[in-house]
């Protein structure tokens, strides 16, 4: 990526092919203004902060009208100069928009050749100069040249992204925290006092010569070691961001033809699995995914449980052990019921294959049940599960509604509760990043104990500068590419 270089991008949601509707299309570089001398039928008398409506010149012949905001570096989302022309067209305007402003007729005509690669140009067109180029940005490329301009640290670009991504109201939270800069404000305080007491501790060690002691050993230990305590609260007490995004799976579990796949259709709102009356139907494991108001799930759907191994030859234990392995992933699981059974002595046995930590009782076929046999199901329910039992029929819709609260209600708290709104979120690269340096600070107060300042100072800077990756210093290229090529086109 040439940071010199004028960037564009459609920066709005892609509509549907042919469809009309706002589209942003979004400049970033120093010489924007000269690069839309030509595309647009007037630029503003003002270069600054400014909003002007404009005609703009799709290809030949073709005009459409736009509003023209303009940002003036520094005051802009980039640090440089930046332009956003919103108009109201067909993707396939648009596109021949980007081809006029990135070909030929989007150069700006010029004087003065500045660059080998202009000298080229100007060979090859003899009676035309050009000034600057604009090319099609690259995913994330907005926010990188954000992040080098200092406008924000390489953890609130992260959390562009998660922001961009976010499908539900709890993954938005978890990255408008990041965005907000409280994780960055946590690690700056903490990487502020391991370098005072480093600067004690070294400055210590320049006059060991004629034994003056800036800090004591118990001082610089105690000091470190509370440091190191905030820092290991961040490990224990934040959100896993990868926890928030990503969706979690819940897998619906019981006997052969105990009405799983039939509530799979229900919940999800297709004929996402077989439904058929003989035992065994499914064999592998069906998904899909449920959205419900605050997050989503994959709910999938596998192989009847059988409790007697003798019952299980060739296919049928293949599939019981890919049911018990993909039940034992989920985090939460729908233990169905057949309600209308008259004894439920193969549910229990089978209860104790499934190693989930969260399981909810439900009955199914709720429509097919009498008043005794749902008595014994709610007994059933109270002794042998910890969560409340949920009556369900795929057939009436009986129960739907309240199954997906459950389901929700039980995501939400495995992800911290509602309360996680008021708690930092790290991802996996934080994550490492803070147990690197809490690892080192934890060695830290034995190197003083023992009276090995020299070391614990080296200790304390390998702190600090892990610490530093997290925000801006000491960031390698291939971390840069790893980040900001998540981001879609145009962010």
């Amino acid at each position: 990526m040439l940071n010199d270089q004028i960037i564009v991008a459609v920066s709005s949601a892609a509509g549907g092919v042919g469809e009309v509707a706002r589209r942003i299309v979004r400049l970033s570089g120093a010489g924007v203004w000269e690069a839309l001398e030509g595309v647009i039928d007037a630029l503003p008398e003002g270069r600054g902060n400014t909003v002007t409506t404009c005609r703009v010149r799709v290809c030949e012949g073709v005009e459409m009208d736009a509003v023209l905001y303009g940002f003036q570096s520094p005051q802009s989302y980039t640090g440089e100069d930046m332009a956003e022309l919103h108009l109201w067209a067909a993707g396939d305007a648009v596109e021949a928009f980007l081809g006029r402003i990135c070909g030929d007729d989007g150069w700006h005509l010029q004087a003065e050749l500045v660059a080998d690669d202009d000298k080229r140009w100007a060979k090859a067109h003899p009676t035309r100069t050009r000034r600057c180029a604009v090319r099609l940005a690259q995913p994330g490329e907005f926010t990188l040249r954000a992040y080098l301009n200092g406008k924000m640290d390489l953890t609130q670009a992260e959390a562009v992204a998660q922001i961009v991504s976010s499908a539900n109201s709890l993954q938005l939270a978890a990255a408008e925290k990041l965005l907000h800069g409280r994780f960055s404000e946590t690690i700056a305080r903490v990487r502020g006092e391991i370098l005072e007491v480093l600067s004690l501790i070294e400055a210590g060690l320049d006059f060991s010569e004629e034994d003056i002691s800036f800090i004591s050993c118990e001082q610089a230990a105690g000091r470190i070691a509370a440091q190191r305590t905030a820092l290991q609260g961040l490990l224990d007490g934040s959100v896993r961001l990868e926890r928030m995004i990503d969706l979690d799976a819940v897998g619906l579990a019981g006997l052969p033809n105990a009405g799983k796949s039939s509530l799979l259709n229900a919940l999800l709102g297709t004929q996402r699995s077989i439904v058929s009356p003989v035992e065994a139907t499914t064999r592998d494991v069906l998904t899909g995914v449920l959205e419900m108001g605050r997050v989503g799930c994959v709910l999938f759907d596998c192989a009847g449980l059988l409790p007697d191994a003798e019952k299980r030859q060739g296919v049928d234990e293949l599939a019981h052990q890919a049911a018990v392995d993909a039940l034992g992933r989920a985090e939460l699981v729908l233990f169905c019921i057949d309600a209308g059974k008259p004894s439920f002595e193969m549910e229990l046995r089978i209860r104790t294959a499934i190693q989930a930590e969260s399981i909810i009782p439900v009955a199914t076929k709720a429509d097919l049940a009498d008043a005794a046999a749902m008595g014994r199901l709610e007994q059933l329910a109270a002794a042998h599960f910890k969560m409340p039992l949920c009556v369900t029929s795929a057939k009436t819709g009986q129960g739907l509604a309240a199954l997906k609260e459950c389901i929700e209600t039980a995501l939400i708290s495995g992800r911290g509760g509602e309360q996680g709104a008021d708690r930092l979120t790290l991802n996996q690269r934080h994550a490492d990043r803070i147990g690197e340096a809490v690892k080192a600070m934890g060695e830290v107060a034995d190197e003083m104990t023992a009276g090995r300042e020299d070391t614990a100072a080296m200790l304390l800077r390998q702190g600090y500068e892990t610490l530093g990756g997290l925000e801006r210093e000491n960031v390698s290229e291939k971390i840069l590419d790893s980040i900001f090529s998540r981001f879609c086109i145009g962010k």
